[in-house]
C-alpha cells in the first residue's frame, strides 16, 4: 500500500510534518513496515482541505488531530 504525504508549504503549515512522524510511529507499532509504504510530494492540489495524503491514488484531508483513527480506518482497515 503507497500513502503520500503532501510535504508542500500549505500542508507543512498545517502540520504534515507532526503526521509523517505519527504515521512513522504507527506503522511501527502495528508492524506494517512492510505492506505500508510511507512516501513524500509536493502538493496534491487540495491545499485548501487541510494535509493532503493519498492511500493507492485515493485523496484525504487530514490533520494531525485525526491522523490515529485515519490510520486505522484507511490503513489497517484495507491491510
Amino acid at each position: 500500500m503507497r500513502v503520500t504525504i503532501c510535504i508542500g508549504s500549505a500542508c507543512h503549515l498545517k502540520g504534515s510534518r507532526d503526521i509523517i512522524h505519527q504515521m512513522q510511529e504507527l506503522v511501527k507499532e502495528h508492524g506494517v513496515g512492510d505492506k505500508v509504504d510511507l512516501n513524500g510530494a509536493f502538493c496534491s492540489g487540495n491545499c485548501v482541505n487541510g494535509v493532503c495524503v493519498t492511500v493507492d491514488g485515493e485523496l484525504h484531508s487530514l490533520s494531525p488531530e485525526n491522523t490515529k483513527e485515519f490510520f486505522e480506518t484507511e490503513i489497517l482497515g484495507r491491510l
